[in-house]
């Protein structure tokens, strides 16, 4: 399993714990089944939750937008298609939509900060590695913080 970890910012974080988003986009992506922590840029500056990726669509922009306005479980939320457009660098340029299954957010006392752990946020997204002590640390961390939640809402997890 990949365990990774992805910057995003308070305003996005907050449309995908409500639901209205369902979608991440980036110009490259976890792959399908990660477990992907999002860390919540400033000011909120901590590890707020989780979500699985569960599908992933890389191809041009125009592409992408297509399916994400045109399939009811890809939901974009409040990103408008210019910014899109703007962040892929043109319509055609490749980018990814990552689907997020139900994404779950961490209480204030479970958030994380990343200090503890001598580990910088990423820009867009990384991968937890298990040779490097700080990131497998904060990796054991956040799975232990995870499993109680994924177990109350689903009995047999």
């Amino acid at each position: 399993m990949n365990i990774c970890l992805m910057s995003i910012k308070p305003k996005w974080a907050k449309e995908l714990y409500s639901g209205k988003k369902t979608v991440e986009f980036r110009k490259s992506s976890p792959s399908v089944g990660s477990v992907v922590f999002m860390y919540e840029c400033a000011p909120v500056q901590r590890v707020t939750g989780a979500f699985f990726v569960e599908a992933v669509l890389s191809a041009p922009a125009y592409r992408v937008w297509h399916q994400c306005s045109s399939n009811n479980n890809w939901k974009p939320g409040s990103v408008r298609r210019d910014f899109l457009f703007d962040y892929a660098g043109s319509s055609s340029a490749t980018c990814c939509a990552i689907l997020i299954a139900s994404p779950w957010r961490f209480s204030p006392e479970e958030s994380v900060l990343l200090e503890k752990f001598a580990v910088m946020p990423p820009r867009s997204w990384q991968r937890l590695r298990a040779n490097v002590p700080a990131e497998n640390t904060l990796a054991q961390v956040l799975l232990k913080t995870l499993k109680p939640i994924i177990q109350k809402e689903v009995p047999n997890a």
